[in-house]
């Protein structure tokens, strides 16, 4: 079975890889090949706590909360690891989540 390979950069800690079905959520794969998991909350692009960026690769982005990821931000490559279907091997990064949602609040411990 074909698949993408995604390396998630972390700032101070070697990168990791996992694997994505073509069809595969970004989410998906990580869950299934992560030893550190990216955050999840809701699965469907609503709380906003698995949002990425995108630094390299090619990719299809599904509906998602503007609330969340704004027409500037997505630009810039920031998407919900939920929403993101790859369509090739990605470089991607954990991005911070947007603060002022009641999921966010809650998983940072101000909620």
């Amino acid at each position: 079975m074909p698949h993408y390979t995604i390396t998630l950069h972390h700032p101070d800690q070697p990168c990791e890889q996992f694997r994505v079905a073509p069809g595969q959520s970004l989410l998906a794969g990580a869950e299934a090949g992560l030893t550190r998991p990216v955050p999840v909350g809701c699965r469907c692009g609503g709380c906003g706590l698995c949002r990425v960026r995108i630094l390299q690769g090619p990719y299809q982005r599904q509906c998602m909360s503007r609330r969340h990821v704004s027409l500037e931000q997505a630009e810039q490559g920031y998407a919900l690891a939920c929403r993101v279907l790859p369509e090739g091997d990605l470089d991607i990064e954990l991005a911070t989540p947007c603060l002022d949602t009641p999921a966010a609040r809650l998983c940072n411990g101000h909620g």
